[in-house]
């Protein structure tokens, strides 16, 4: 359970359960200095952080409690339970698209048509074939994989290859920060093996010693406007500290999605800059 601990303009700080603060070289400035610049780039949505020491700060804890559809960031906790029930072997692991179970979409990219391994479908969210792979899984593995990673409300209906984007299942950024850290750690109820590969194929980027981990996802609100709801989780690894973090952002405009996505990659390379956690 997080307490809180302070109140700083709209941002809140907890404080973890006991953990021991990893040695780390990272410049990061106080949790109180941490919850003033969340409070100045994050005026809507919700953005949520660990420090290396259990330290949880959020922006707005109403917003970043509530469950929301995680689209495209559910493709770790699918890559998890398909490398746990072995349907998949490795990062490398060539994945597969049943074109007749999951019809071609004309306004999907070309790059989502290519053949992909695991790590390749990870970087592009490759959504075919990521669909593809719940099915294989199946109702029941797929089920069993959600209740191990305790992975937000669990509910995987009505369609086996789409409850993720179009679906029931909710998870809330706070949760989303504790899966993600899990998952850094090591600590999830799925195989060593299955975090280990899924670690590998969640870099973005390195800087230095510095490494980015993180999945993107994309969607039109739950209410089924035409706005965007865009998330990112992740965590950055340095010198041996985790620094987690989750956040999503509404962009009400009428901006098409290749816009909703940068505006999106903007907010979050700058806010982790802020941090001095991983330069833009």
């Amino acid at each position: 359970m997080y307490r809180p601990v302070v109140l700083l303009g709209s941002a809140v700080l907890f404080m973890g359960c006991a953990r021991p603060a990893a040695a780390t070289d990272v410049t990061s400035k106080s949790a109180t200095s941490d919850a003033a610049t969340l409070a100045r780039t994050w005026p809507d949505g919700c953005f949520v952080i660990a420090e290396p020491d259990g330290t949880i700060v959020e922006t707005d804890h109403e917003r970043c409690a509530a469950p929301r559809r995680p689209y495209s960031t559910f493709k770790l906790a699918n890559a998890l339970i398909a490398v746990d029930a072995g349907v998949l072997e490795g990062s490398e692991t060539p994945m597969t698209w049943d074109t007749v179970a999951v019809p071609d979409d004309p306004e999907w990219p070309a790059v989502w048509r290519q053949p992909h391994t695991l790590r390749s479908g990870i970087a592009v969210s490759a959504v075919p074939y990521f669909r593809t792979l719940a099915l294989t899984l199946g109702a029941a593995r797929m089920s069993a994989g959600l209740a191990k990673l305790d992975y937000g409300n669990q509910d995987a209906g009505p369609a086996l290859d789409s409850f993720w984007l179009t679906g029931g299942l909710r998870i809330s950024a706070v949760q989303q920060l504790r899966f993600i850290e899990a998952l850094a750690r090591g600590t999830l109820g799925v195989s060593a093996h299955a975090q280990e590969v899924v670690r590998d194929v969640s870099v973005i980027a390195r800087a230095g010693d510095a490494v980015l981990h993180g999945k993107t996802g994309t969607g039109s609100l739950e209410d089924g406007r035409t706005r965007w709801l865009a998330w990112q989780v992740g965590y950055v690894e340095n010198h041996g500290a985790i620094l987690g973090y989750a956040g999503w952002m509404e962009i009400t405009s009428a901006v098409d999605f290749a816009v909703a996505r940068t505006q999106r990659e903007a907010r979050i390379r700058t806010t982790l800059d802020s941090l001095g956690w991983f330069p833009k």
